[in-house]
């Protein structure tokens, strides 16, 4: 067969030795070496590039290498932590490509390990294309085709080839279109703006075109599936779209809910609701804010009855939160909408550094950023993310806190590396499910309390006993059973069973796996996967293996 010479990108590595043991002080970051093999039709494919892309790293800056005669690759100066890893061909596929649009297989990598192996077989993917037009039989230009791919529960999810851009989704002047690189699936094609009951749709257009799908069916139980394999080219998959509808605008002016006297530069989104006119949470925004006057507008906004709320600005001082103001835009322009805002909650306190004198780890307290979420007090109202940077003598303040529970987390960032929280504190007390904030109200004497770790949790999952479902991914969790309010970050398990929490504080912990996505599963199954666990004790002379093994032989009642 031909060598090849085409380009894939790789997104994943993968992790460390099973143990438990601590991290050497001295190890830098960049100390890894990740290697592997790609292969079409068990023959070496040349010269593709394979892309490894961590986990809040964007696939234009991420690290590439490209593969030599044999069709190795192999990356160096790798630092630990959570990757992607596939060759992205144009028109081709390989193992780990999801019913999400992800790409490739994910690898957990620790700091100076050498991972090898990572072998991905690429083959080439489906196609779906067709031709758009309108009730007079013209192209419709431009026009954005959705995609949705069946899951494992016969459900049809979003699909999107993120890594190949969105052009492909956007008919030509001709009105075609042509989507490939697909995985092997049943799908469905469709144009247009969905208008649901607590949908929320924003668009720039004046006009827009209700969702139609294939074969020119307007629900999802009359549209055609279309079935992809391996290589195949559905083609003629046409679609007439009805005359379009008008989109409507929004007019009215945010005002002081004491006062009555105009906002300015509050930022503006547009909430769903329910059939039976109550908030659902979903939101969507284009960034409106009110003016000088507290007038704003907002344009291309699809027909139906919706929520206006104001969001809480991070980087203001201001922390307006609002009730919602309802409108209809069934007929047309909704007028005099009135948004009336208050001053949301607010939390504050000081963060410190337990258990080091270092001046290094000490130094990193003023890069910490602290967030919240909120469990609201009213049902469906939208969630926003809230956050402050800690100052450099441990203080913050959190403000525009909607009414309701609200647990503070700590981003993770290269600046903080080492840093988690090991418990948070409210006047002495462990807050051990969130701090209640009443409408308005201002809490004081919040202690969040960070430790430094350079230590590991490292460890695999087994299936023994029969094969796990297909596309079946593994979550593990790790449980402090000597603290029970404290945890770490649900994990991944890699490509290869494996898995690693980074950064856990001595102490002992209880591990335990979970099924990681929405497939509908045997309820016996669950249970199965939910009765392996392990408890281990962290510190740094302790180089306990942790293997959680799933038996899939096991009978009801069985221990």
């Amino acid at each position: 067969m031909s060598k090849l010479s085409f380009v894939l990108g790789i997104l994943a590595l993968p992790l460390a030795l099973l143990s438990i043991q601590a991290q050497p002080a001295e190890t830098k970051a960049g100390a890894a070496t990740v290697s592997g093999r790609i292969t079409l039709k068990n023959e070496p494919a040349r010269g593709v590039t394979v892309l490894l892309q961590g986990q809040s790293q964007n696939s234009s800056n991420a690290p590439r290498a490209k593969t030599d005669e044999q069709g190795r690759f192999r990356f160096t100066g790798v630092a630990g932590g959570r990757y992607s890893i596939f060759a992205l061909a144009p028109g081709y596929i390989s193992a780990g490509d999801d019913g999400a649009g992800g790409r490739g297989q994910m690898l957990n990598v620790a700091e100076g390990e050498k991972v090898e192996n990572i072998d991905l077989e690429i083959k080439r993917g489906g196609v779906i294309a067709g031709r758009i037009t309108d009730s007079q039989g013209r192209p419709v230009i431009e026009e954005t085709v959705n995609l949705s791919k069946f899951d494992s529960n016969g459900r049809p999810q979003n699909y999107w080839l993120y890594n190949l851009g969105f052009e492909m989704y956007r008919t030509d002047d001709r009105g075609a279109y042509r989507i490939f690189g697909l995985p092997e699936g049943r799908y469905l094609v469709s144009v247009g703006q969905a208008q649901r009951p607590g949908s929320v749709s924003i668009t720039s257009n004046r006009l827009f075109y209700p969702r139609v799908f294939h074969p020119d069916a307007t629900s999802e139980a009359e549209a055609k599936v279309i079935d992809v394999s391996e290589g195949s080219e559905a083609t003629d998959m046409d679609i007439t779209v009805p005359d379009p509808k008008q989109t409507y605008d929004v007019f009215g002016r945010v005002v002081d809910a004491d006062t009555e006297q105009p906002v300015p530069n509050v930022e503006l989104v547009v909430g769903g609701l329910s059939q039976d006119g109550k908030p659902t949470g979903g939101w969507a925004g284009i960034g409106e804010r009110s003016r000088p006057n507290g007038e704003f507008r907002l344009v291309g906004v699809l027909p139906g009855r919706y929520a206006l709320w104001a969001r809480p600005d991070e980087k203001s001082d201001s922390g307006f939160i609002s009730e919602p103001a309802i409108f209809d835009l069934s007929e047309g322009d909704a007028t005099g909408v009135e948004v009336k805002v208050r001053q949301g909650g607010s939390i504050s306190g000081g963060v410190v550094i337990e258990g080091t004198s270092d001046p290094k780890v000490l130094a990193k307290l003023s890069r910490v950023n602290l967030r919240t979420y909120i469990r609201p007090a009213i049902s469906g109202q939208p969630t926003f993310w809230r956050g402050d940077v800690v100052k450099a003598d441990g203080g913050f303040r959190i403000r525009g806190l909607q009414p309701g529970k609200v647990v503070i987390a700590m981003d993770q960032s290269p600046e903080t590396r080492g840093l988690t929280v090991a418990r948070i504190e409210h006047n002495g007390a462990a807050a051990r499910d969130g701090i209640d904030v009443g409408a308005g109200e201002h809490v004081t004497g919040v202690r969040v309390v960070l430790v430094y770790s350079t230590l590991a949790i490292r460890g695999e999952v087994k299936v023994v006993g029969g094969a796990a479902p297909a596309g079946l991914r593994f979550l593990v969790l790790a449980r402090r059973t000597d603290q029970p309010t404290q945890g770490l970050s649900g994990v991944e398990v890699d490509a290869r069973g494996q898995f690693i929490f980074e950064n856990a504080p001595p102490g002992e912990y209880e591990i335990r796996v979970m099924p990681n996505n929405s497939q509908r599963l045997n309820p016996q199954i669950i249970r199965l996967i939910s009765s392996a666990k392990e408890r281990v004790f962290v510190a740094g002379d302790n180089p306990q293996p942790v293997v959680l093994v799933i038996d899939l032989s096991r009978k009801e009642g069985n221990q």
